[in-house]
């Protein structure tokens, strides 16, 4: 015996309808809650219905509980993969590079238009974000939206320093401080962008939009 389409659909369904609304998340339940109903269903004798709505009983509050410990957990991946992006090699070369470029030929202090470019890096990472996030508009995955929350982050960084770098009293005044946060500003874009677009294609070769 086992649970057809209609079975699995409705599972899904109801899930979703409990506000469990990231698809890696709800599959992974859907698998956990079919297994578990067909073998009631088979130790009981009962009908698929009986055997879900006897299950969802007792365990509906686990499987909420566990979608909050998975939002939890994505967190933690994400933020994990961002910083491993951040000091790959190659991004630190890019950072290290800008850095020197900028203090030998745009010295940051007297060049207002420069102090700008950091900003469009985040206006790209933020453009690349919602570009994944209307592709998989279909579907919601927990890391693709979790990662929102890096980016939130680093605009609030961004923010952070927007003071010292457009107010001309700050203490802030030298050029080595602006480059620096220059420079971790466009690596830590650079990281977020190549960190979603990794998202996006393991997304992609897992699921498929329906």
């Amino acid at each position: 015996m086992k649970l057809n389409k209609e079975n699995i659909q409705f599972i899904d369904t109801y899930l979703k309808n409990s506000d469990i609304m990231f698809t890696d998340v709800r599959t992974e339940m859907v698998d956990h809650v079919a297994t578990a109903v067909l073998e009631k269903m088979e130790e009981e004798t009962l009908t698929f219905y009986d055997a879900f709505k006897a299950y969802m009983v007792v365990y509906k509050k686990d499987l909420l509980k566990y979608n909050m410990q998975f939002k939890k957990t994505t967190d933690k991946i994400v933020l994990k993969s961002l910083f491993k992006k951040f000091i790959a090699p190659l991004n630190i070369g890019v950072m290290v590079v800008s850095f020197f470029l900028l203090i030998q030929f745009f010295p940051l202090g007297n060049k207002k238009f420069v102090k700008l470019i950091p900003f469009g890096f985040l206006i790209i990472a933020l453009l690349v974000y919602y570009i994944v996030v209307l592709k998989k508009r279909k579907q919601r995955f927990s890391g693709i939206e979790r990662a929102g929350l890096m980016l939130t982050l680093i605009f609030q960084l961004y923010n952070a320093f927007q003071h010292p770098f457009f107010n001309e009293k700050s203490v802030i005044t030298n050029d080595y401080c602006f480059t620096l946060v220059f420079a971790l500003l466009l690596g830590l874009s650079t990281a977020f962008i190549a960190m979603i677009l990794e998202l996006h294609k393991k997304y992609t070769n897992h699921y498929t939009v329906v």
